[in-house]
C-alpha cells in the first residue's frame, strides 16, 4: 500500500467564483417573501478548506491519504460549493453541489514517486418539514438523495516517466435522510447544524456529513457564512474503493432571491 502524507491542490469552478463575487450584491427585493403562503428562495456559494483522509483504491491498487487539521490550515486547500433552497410555511426544499479536485505526489524511493488523484463531484437535493418551532429555534427533518462521481488515479512514476498508472470512474446514488436545527442568536446572528446519513448499501456501503454555520445579516437580502463541514463515504465494488472523510472551515455568502 502506498501512503500519501501532505497537501492537496483544487481549482474552484469558474462558475462558483462568478457566484461568490455576485453574492456581496444584493438582489432585488422579492415581494411577499414572507408571506407563509407563498415560496422564497435564497442562493449561496461557500469557498470550503478541505482536506482528505482515508483510503482510496483503483483496480485492487490501494493507497492511504493522510492530511491533519493543522496542515489543512497551514496549506489552505480549498474545495467549493453551492446551494439553492426553498421555504413556504413549513416546508422546505434545497439542492448542493460540491466539487472536490485533490492529488499530491510523495516519493517512495530514489527516483521512484507516486501520485493519487481524487476528483469528486457530489450533487444532492431534498424536501423537508419544520417538526418543532420554538420561540428563537426551529427543526426540520429531510428525506432526498446523493449523487456521487468519483475518479481515482494512482501513478508510479520514475525520473524518466511513469512506470504504472491506474485510473478508473464510478457513479452511484444515495438515499439520504437528516436534520437541520437553526437557532436566532440575536437579530442578525444565527446557527444552523445540520446532519445526514445516506448509502445504506444502496450506493455506497454507508457515508454521512455534518456541518455547523454561523450565519451574520449583512441587510435583509444578504448574509455572511462561517462554519466548518465533515463529509465521509465508504465504497468499494470490483477494486474501486473510496473510504475517505474531507472536513474543514468555509466561508460563504447568500442572497434572498
Amino acid at each position: 500500500m502506498v501512503i500519501i502524507k501532505k497537501r492537496f491542490l483544487f481549482s474552484v469552478p469558474p462558475l462558483l467564483l462568478l457566484l461568490l463575487w455576485c453574492a456581496f450584491v444584493p438582489p432585488p427585493a422579492a415581494e411577499g417573501s414572507d408571506n407563509a403562503s407563498k415560496w422564497s428562495f435564497s442562493a449561496t456559494s461557500y469557498v470550503w478548506a478541505s482536506g482528505l483522509v482515508g483510503t482510496v483504491g483503483v483496480r485492487g491498487h490501494k493507497a492511504r491519504i493522510d492530511m491533519s487539521f493543522s496542515d489543512i490550515l497551514d496549506n489552505m486547500d480549498v474545495g467549493a460549493m453551492a446551494a439553492f433552497q426553498g421555504h413556504k410555511g413549513k416546508q422546505f426544499f434545497f439542492f448542493n453541489g460540491l466539487y472536490l479536485d485533490q492529488s499530491d505526489t510523495e516519493p517512495l524511493s530514489s527516483g521512484i514517486s507516486a501520485t493519487v488523484n481524487v476528483t469528486m463531484t457530489r450533487l444532492e437535493a431534498g424536501w423537508g418539514l419544520r417538526v418543532l418551532k420554538r420561540e428563537s429555534s426551529s427543526l426540520y427533518l429531510f428525506a432526498g438523495a446523493r449523487y456521487w462521481d468519483l475518479k481515482n488515479g494512482l501513478a508510479i512514476r520514475s525520473g524518466s516517466g511513469p512506470i504504472r498508472e491506474f485510473h478508473e470512474n464510478e457513479s452511484w446514488l444515495d438515499p439520504i435522510v437528516g436534520f437541520s436545527w437553526a437557532i436566532q442568536l440575536s437579530p442578525r446572528l444565527s446557527l444552523t447544524t445540520m446532519a445526514d446519513v445516506g448509502g445504506f448499501g444502496v450506493g455506497s456501503d454507508f457515508s454521512w456529513g455534518a456541518l455547523a454555520d454561523l450565519s451574520w445579516a449583512l441587510s435583509d437580502r444578504t448574509s455572511f457564512q462561517l462554519g466548518y463541514r465533515y463529509l465521509s463515504v465508504d465504497y468499494e465494488k470490483n477494486g474501486f474503493i473510496m473510504d475517505a472523510y474531507n472536513d474543514g472551515f468555509f466561508i460563504g455568502f447568500t442572497w434572498r432571491l
